[in-house]
């Protein structure tokens, strides 16, 4: 049985305290960013983790990196000798691209000062990591887009299983980035206001800046109440950049997940939607689900707390909602108001009690990349 220790995440919603009280009251905080795209000076919502500088200095990200995962460390008490035992699995999808364009255009080397040329790939964060934390020598990095960490998390549970390590630590890895930022504004993505998951007003993604650390492990190393079942990722064919409409291949990743694992969809106490209020994506993702439950389950987003943090997202999202389901409740989904016809179901709006039970997380990635994940929490 793998088991889900814990671990720790750096957002817009501040040090756990202040995320649950956010979380228990359906409130959030963004900032504005601005861009100037084809000569306009265009302005959006955006989810940042504080208000430091973001640049391409290196020291500011493994500032970050560093600072996330010795809290984690810190929480789940893990000595030296643990650590030297613990594999590391690095998600992100975006986070240096920003840096490609100089590179790209540094024709005549005037560029070489300017850039950490090193920094391109999340290979360079994985070494330092391990080298700085002193743990184990096999590592894996994913860019799967949206799905990257909770991808991770599924070849970290792999390796646990197969005995190759006794401990993983899953990083997701999403700090600001120009290029992306501006590219998802030029493909007219953004929002320009609230970010309501499922609304028939919803008006396009808000983008978020995230950094998680999540510890597992297996019962026969360390104990946990918290159980990673099994999950699936797969990817479709219908478009170059997203799901199909109809829900087909969202569908067949819960199937799987929940054959894989022994679960029933009536055993499912709750459902965390990938949810990024995007016209099509919701359509697909309520699509798909209806095609494996027959009543609508308990559903919510994390988007509108900490927005859509791309790559990091898998591992962000599971542990806000560990944190939640911890606390004793399943969070309400903020800012809908309006139903949507088409779509029919509705998330929660409400926090609603939870403690314990069987959850399905689910994480659509850019580029058709489909991945659902099924967790527990058993009474201690």
């Amino acid at each position: 049985m793998i088991t889900i220790l814990g671990g720790e995440i750096l957002s817009a919603l501040g040090e756990k305290e202040q995320r649950l009280k956010h979380l228990f009251e359906g409130s959030y905080k963004t900032v504005e960013k601005s861009m100037n795209l084809m000569g306009e000076e265009l302005s959006f919502p955006y989810y940042s983790i504080d208000e430091g500088e973001r640049n391409s200095a290196l020291s500011i990200p493994l500032h970050y990196l560093e600072d996330a995962v010795q809290k984690a460390i810190d929480k789940c008490a893990l000595t030296s000798e643990e650590l030297s035992r613990c594999g590391l699995f690095v998600g992100s999808a975006s986070n240096d691209l920003s840096l490609s364009l100089p590179l790209g255009k540094n024709y005549d080397n005037t560029q070489l000062n300017k850039v950490a040329c090193e920094r391109i790939g999340n290979g360079y964060y994985a070494d330092h990591l391990t080298k700085h934390f002193g743990l184990h020598d096999f590592s894996l990095t994913y860019n799967t887009a949206c799905t990257s960490s909770a991808n991770a998390l599924l070849d970290a549970a792999s390796l646990l299983e197969g005995g190759i390590i006794d401990y993983a630590l899953v990083i997701g890895f999403e700090m600001f980035a120009p290029i992306s930022f501006e590219g998802f504004a030029a493909m007219q993505l953004l929002s320009p206001g609230k970010l309501v998951p499922f609304d028939r007003d919803r008006t396009g993604i808000v983008l978020g800046e995230a950094i998680s650390a999540l510890f597992l492990s297996r019962d026969d190393v360390v104990s946990s109440p918290w159980h990673f079942l099994g999950g699936v990722s797969s990817c479709e064919t219908h478009s170059v950049t997203g799901a199909n409409p109809n829900g087909e291949g969202i569908s067949q990743v819960i199937k799987t997940a929940l054959e894989r694992t022994n679960i029933t969809p009536d055993q499912i106490c709750g459902v965390k939607a990938h949810g990024t209020a995007s016209a099509l994506n919701d359509l697909a993702e309520i699509n798909g689900m209806k095609r494996v439950f027959s009543t609508s389950p308990d559903f919510f987003s994390l988007k509108p707390y900490i927005g859509h943090t791309l790559g990091s997202c898998g591992s962000s999202e599971l542990l806000l909602m560990m944190e939640c389901i911890d606390a004793g409740f399943l969070p309400g989904t903020p800012n809908f108001k309006n139903r949507d016809i088409e779509l029919e179901w509705t998330p929660l709006i409400e926090k609603k009690s939870c403690t314990e039970g069987h959850f399905l997380l689910n994480y659509f990635g850019f580029g058709g990349n489909n991945t659902s994940l099924v967790i527990e929490k058993v009474s201690s």
